[in-house]
C-alpha cells in the first residue's frame, strides 16, 4: 500500500503541478512531493500551523474528498485513503489559486499578517501557484479518488469545507465559487446581487439556502492597505443593502435598521475571512426570515400553508386538489378562504408565482425562453406567452430585451 501511495502521489504532483503530501492518522508526513516548490511564507514549515490553516484533523477519516480554502486564498484537496487494513491516512494536494492574485491583494495579506520582511518571498510564492477553477479542482478530486479507491465518485459528492460550517441551526446554503479575474471584474456581479436582494425582499429563506453565489465572490477592493478591512467594508455595504431590501419587502424600517446595526457592529471584532462571511450569511438569513414572518402574519395558518406549497411546487403542475390535500381541507373551502384572505383566486395566485419565477429565470439565468414555460409546467409555449403577457404586459422576449437594456 505504501509504495502505491507514494507512486500515486508523485504522479499527481507531476500531472497537476501541485505539491502532494500523505499524512498518517497520527499527523506524521510519510510522503512529501514538493519538486522544488516553496511553502507559503505566511505559515512556513510549521506542520501543526499548516493543519490549523487547513482546519484538518489527520485522525478523522472522511468518506469523500474535501475542497479546503485557507485564509490566504489557497485551495487544497484533502482525501482519506482507506484500504483493506482500514484508514491509512490523508492525501493533501495543493495549493492552487481560484484566480490570479494581483498586487493589492497580496499587499493586503502581508499587511494583515505583519510579515513585511518577507514581502518579496510572499510575492514569489503566489506568482508560482497554478490557477485552477473550482470546477476543475473538483474534477481533479474525482480522478484522485479513482486512483486510490478504484471507484468513480460523483462530482456532487465532493465536499466543500465551507459547507461544514453550521449557520443558524443548519441553515448554511450550498455555495460555489466565482473564479472571475479580480482585476478585470473587481466588483460583485450586478445580476447576482439583484437576485440576492430579490430573495431577501420576498422573504424566501429556502431560495436563500440554495443561492449559489453567497460568500465566494472575488469582490472589489475598498481598502488597499488591509484585505480584512476591505472585506469588512464590503460586508457593511452588503448588510445595508439587505436591510433596504427587507424594508421594501414589508419589514418595519426600525427593525431592519436595528438588525443591520447589530451585525455591522459585530463585524469590527472579527479577524478572518471566514468569520466575516459567516456573519454576513447570518445577517442575510435573519433579515429574510423576518420578512417571511411579516408576510406570513397577514394570513391564517391554512392560507400560509397553501401559499408555501404553491411556491415550493412552482415548477410542477399544481391543482386545487393537490393544494387542498396538502392543507387538509376541501377544494371548495380552499377557494373561498384563499380569495378572502389574499384577494385573488387560487389559479390567479399560482400564475403570479410561476410568472415571478419565469421573470427571475429570464433575469438571472441563461435558460432559453423556449424552455422556461416547459420547466414551469405550462401546457405549451403559446399559453405560457399569453399568461406572461397578462401579468407583465410584455411577452417573454420583450421582457428579456428590456432587462438587457437596463443592465
Amino acid at each position: 500500500m505504501e509504495q502505491s501511495v507514494e507512486s500515486n502521489c508523485k504522479l499527481i504532483s507531476g500531472l497537476f503541478e501541485m505539491s502532494v503530501f500523505f499524512i498518517d492518522p497520527a499527523g506524521d508526513v510519510l510522503v512529501e512531493c514538493l519538486d522544488d516548490r516553496i511553502l507559503n511564507p505566511l505559515y512556513g514549515n510549521d506542520k501543526q500551523l499548516f493543519f490549523n490553516v487547513l482546519e484538518l484533523d489527520p485522525a478523522i477519516c472522511r468518506e469523500s474528498p474535501v475542497i479546503r480554502k485557507t485564509l490566504f486564498f489557497e485551495n487544497y484537496i484533502s482525501m482519506s485513503v482507506v484500504s483493506n487494513q482500514g484508514f491509512e491516512g490523508t492525501i493533501i494536494v495543493g495549493p492552487s489559486l481560484p484566480f490570479t492574485l494581483f498586487e493589492h491583494k497580496i499587499n493586503g495579506l502581508i499587511n494583515d499578517t505583519n510579515l513585511f520582511a518577507n514581502r518579496e518571498q510572499v510575492f514569489h510564492y503566489y506568482q508560482s501557484l497554478p490557477v485552477i477553477t473550482y470546477e476543475r479542482l473538483v474534477n481533479i478530486a474525482v480522478l484522485i479518488y479513482q486512483m486510490f479507491h478504484g471507484e468513480l465518485i460523483a462530482a456532487d459528492r465532493i465536499q466543500d469545507q465551507q459547507q461544514e460550517v453550521q449557520v443558524d441551526e443548519d441553515k448554511m446554503p450550498d455555495t460555489l465559487r466565482s473564479e472571475k479575474n479580480d482585476e478585470l471584474t473587481p466588483h460583485h456581479d450586478p445580476l447576482q446581487e439583484k437576485k440576492l436582494l430579490t430573495i431577501i425582499r420576498e422573504g424566501q429563506t429556502e431560495a436563500l439556502k440554495h443561492f449559489t453565489q453567497l460568500g465566494k465572490e472575488n469582490t472589489g477592493i475598498l481598502s488597499r492597505s488591509s484585505h480584512i478591512r476591505s472585506k469588512k467594508n464590503l460586508a457593511i455595504i452588503g448588510i445595508a443593502l439587505a436591510a433596504r431590501a427587507a424594508i421594501e419587502g414589508g419589514l418595519h424600517s426600525e427593525i431592519a435598521f436595528s438588525v443591520s446595526d447589530l451585525y455591522i457592529q459585530r463585524l469590527e471584532d472579527l479577524r478572518t475571512d471566514k468569520e466575516i462571511d459567516q456573519l454576513c450569511l447570518v445577517a442575510f438569513f435573519t433579515l429574510t426570515e423576518k420578512v417571511a414572518q411579516v408576510k406570513d402574519a397577514r394570513y391564517s395558518k391554512t392560507v400560509t400553508l397553501c401559499k408555501n406549497y404553491i411556491y415550493d411546487q412552482r415548477f410542477s403542475r399544481i391543482t386545487h386538489e393537490s393544494i387542498a390535500d396538502h392543507a387538509g381541507i376541501s377544494p371548495n373551502y380552499l377557494s373561498v378562504i384563499f380569495k378572502k384572505e389574499t384577494g385573488v383566486p387560487v389559479n390567479e395566485y399560482i400564475q403570479q408565482i410561476k410568472i415571478e419565477e419565469a421573470k427571475n429565470m429570464i433575469m438571472f439565468s441563461d435558460t432559453p425562453l423556449s424552455e422556461i414555460g416547459s420547466l414551469l409546467s405550462f401546457s405549451d409555449q403559446s399559453y405560457f406567452t399569453k399568461i406572461f403577457k397578462k401579468h407583465t404586459g410584455l411577452t417573454p422576449k420583450q421582457y428579456q430585451q428590456t432587462q438587457h437594456l437596463s443592465q
